[in-house]
C-alpha cells in the first residue's frame, strides 16, 4: 500500500493579513490560536481552506488568487 499523497496546501498569511493577526482570526473561526499557528507553519490543505474561506464569508479565490490552478492540480491527482 502506497502512502497517501499530501494534499496541496495554501499559505494562511493572506487570511491572517485580512484579520490583522492570528488571534483575531482564531476567534472568528472559533478555533484555538494553536491551530492557527499550525496552519501558519504547515499551510492549509485545500479542503480546509475552502471551508474556512466560506466560514468567513469569502470565496477561496478572494484569498488565494491561484485557487483554480491549485484545485486543478488536486483534480489531476485524484
Amino acid at each position: 500500500m502506497s502512502p497517501r499523497a499530501r494534499s496541496p496546501r495554501v499559505p494562511l498569511e493572506p487570511l491572517v493579513h485580512r484579520y490583522g493577526n492570528g488571534s483575531i482570526l482564531a476567534r472568528a473561526l472559533g478555533c484555538h490560536s494553536t491551530q492557527v499557528s499550525r496552519w501558519r507553519t504547515d499551510g492549509l490543505p485545500l479542503e480546509s481552506a475552502d471551508r474556512i474561506a466560506v466560514a468567513v464569508g469569502l470565496h477561496p479565490v478572494e484569498i488565494w488568487p491561484d485557487w483554480y490552478e491549485l484545485t486543478g492540480v488536486l483534480a489531476e491527482a485524484a
